[in-house]
């Protein structure tokens, strides 16, 4: 893997850029075609939606509901098809590999396809590892995510989610899915999460959730329009974490770019 690419992987998880196989949308309200995993999820529309920024009990409502979901999270463990696809829908980087994520604030990331690939948050710093040029960058997690609202889904920090406006909506399947433990004609939850801040790199992040209340979708839109979203199969909340699930081990022979 290239310098270029490497370097895309960072921004890839931080930035905005995940994804998966056949994706279709057009816009952050746009219907989801997800082609590839046989999934053809519908945005309920905006007359449905209901607005973590509205007043009154609504508001606490909608964050406490998602929040709750994500809290079932304490660990989570899945493999993903990925796929990127830019504003005239060109599919421009596919991938496959597992997330591994516990919270508070701890992810691993690694690709198996087309290249393998690396990247570690431990709670303080990202660390990507690019084997292909032997070298090791290192960036900020706090920055790295700033704003992002990918940062709620290991976040419990009041402050944090108070930077984000939450939506929830009413998806249902219309195909079936079963391969990724999701069944035909299922009635899913979805939530629509928006920084407050106009300007930063994402738009709106999507979390779609399972008969089983489990993390199967994610989607974002990102400043450039590029749809970014992952399906995720084989859905673990509960299993043994080794020790060294979120540190790197450096050989001697790389470099090491810190940029903390």
């Amino acid at each position: 893997m290239n310098k270029a690419v490497s370097v895309y992987f960072i921004s890839a998880f931080f930035v905005g850029a995940l994804s998966a196989s056949g994706v279709a949308i057009n816009s952050a309200n746009a219907a989801v075609e997800l082609n590839g995993a046989n999934i053809a999820i519908a945005d309920s529309g905006s007359e449905d939606a209901v607005s973590a920024d509205a007043s009154g009990s609504m508001n606490d409502d909608v964050s406490s509901s998602l929040q709750a979901l994500l809290s079932g999270m304490k660990q989570f463990r899945a493999g993903f098809n990925q796929t990127v696809v830019d504003a005239q829908q060109n599919v421009v980087h596919e991938a496959q590999g597992t997330l591994t994520m516990t919270r508070p604030n701890k992810l691993r990331w690694e690709t198996t396809f087309p290249d393998e690939t690396l990247l570690v948050a431990d709670g303080e710093a990202v660390w990507n590892v690019d084997t292909f040029v032997e070298q090791v960058t290192v960036l900020s997690q706090a920055n790295a995510i700033k704003d992002n609202p990918i940062v709620l889904l290991t976040s419990t920090d009041e402050t944090t989610w108070s930077k984000f406006t939450i939506s929830q909506m009413n998806s249902g399947i219309v195909t079936d899915n079963s391969a990724n433990g999701i069944n035909n004609d299922v009635a899913l939850e979805s939530y629509q999460i928006t920084p407050k801040e106009e300007g930063g790199q994402i738009v709106t992040l999507t979390l779609t959730f399972n008969q089983d209340n489990e993390l199967a979708l994610l989607n974002m839109l990102d400043a450039q329009q590029q749809i970014s979203t992952l399906v995720f199969k084989n859905i673990e909340t509960r299993f043994p974490v080794p020790a060294d699930t979120f540190s790197v081990d450096i050989p001697d022979s790389f470099i090491i770019d810190d940029q903390r």
